[in-house]
């Protein structure tokens, strides 16, 4: 009797593994950007990206004084460069092509950025992440660059808009 059951559940996991398969095989599966993931799906993409990210980023070792006010400056210059686009920064919205990215970048400063850690924000900068629209920057930029981003957002966690603001009005030749 106990062979049996187990038999059944053997093929009923077969069954749906094959089913679930042949849904993606087949197309079915919506991979366009306005349309979010199911709920299973997107709880374990973000369990997995969670879990790599804080793998990953563990034994990083910071490199750099992250009270220097230098390093905070370039890492601010080099977001306006690299970030702002996408994430956006306080009173400054991300230009198009951030509104059109699903999952969409999550907004600087915001609450989701508190969940990561300095080694956190430097991994992900570096390396992106997988089928989010967030590119490595590791390739064309070197680490102190990555650390002076990362030392910036670390810092800047609750930064106001006027703080922002008298940012780009000392440190920018220019206004986007």
């Amino acid at each position: 009797m106990i062979e049996k059951v187990f038999r059944r559940k053997k093929l009923l996991i077969a069954v749906l593994i094959i089913g679930a398969g042949l849904y993606f095989v087949l197309g079915r599966y919506d991979v366009s950007a306005t349309k979010p993931h199911p709920a299973i799906v997107s709880m374990a993409f973000h369990s997995v990206t969670e879990r790599s990210i804080q793998r990953n980023s563990a034994n990083l070792k910071i490199p750099y004084d992250i009270n220097d006010e230098n390093i905070y400056v370039k890492g601010f210059r080099e977001y306006e460069h690299m970030c702002a686009q996408c994430h956006g920064a306080p009173g400054v919205e991300p230009l198009p092509i951030g509104k059109g990215l699903f999952p969409e970048p999550p907004k600087f400063p915001s609450e989701e950025l508190n969940e990561y850690s300095l080694k956190d924000i430097f991994w992900v900068t570096k390396n992106g992440v997988k089928m989010t629209g967030m590119p490595a920057y590791g390739p064309t930029h070197e680490d102190e660059t990555i650390w002076a981003v990362a030392i910036f957002l670390d810092r800047s966690r609750s930064l106001s808009e006027a703080e922002y603001r008298k940012l780009r009005d000392n440190y920018l030749d220019t206004h986007r």
